[in-house]
């Protein structure tokens, strides 16, 4: 797995930030934040509705969502 899918998958799995992510596994936030718009745009990632951290977008379960969100 690339460097970049590693910050990937510790920003889903450890809930850490990108910038945190992206230190902890030797990229440059730049790098990282470009792969985070290139999953948003593959659809497989997007912003969660209560907290607005990065999550896969098949995990959001909007069935709890309160009407607006």
């Amino acid at each position: 797995m690339s460097k970049t899918q590693d910050a990937l998958r510790m920003m889903r799995e450890k809930g850490l930030t990108p910038y945190a992510a992206a230190k902890e596994v030797g990229i440059t936030p730049t790098t990282l934040y470009a792969a985070i718009r290139r999953e948003e745009a593959k659809g497989a990632m997007e912003a969660c509705p209560c907290c607005g951290s990065l999550v896969q977008a098949d995990k959001i379960n909007r069935a709890v969502l309160k009407a607006g969100k």
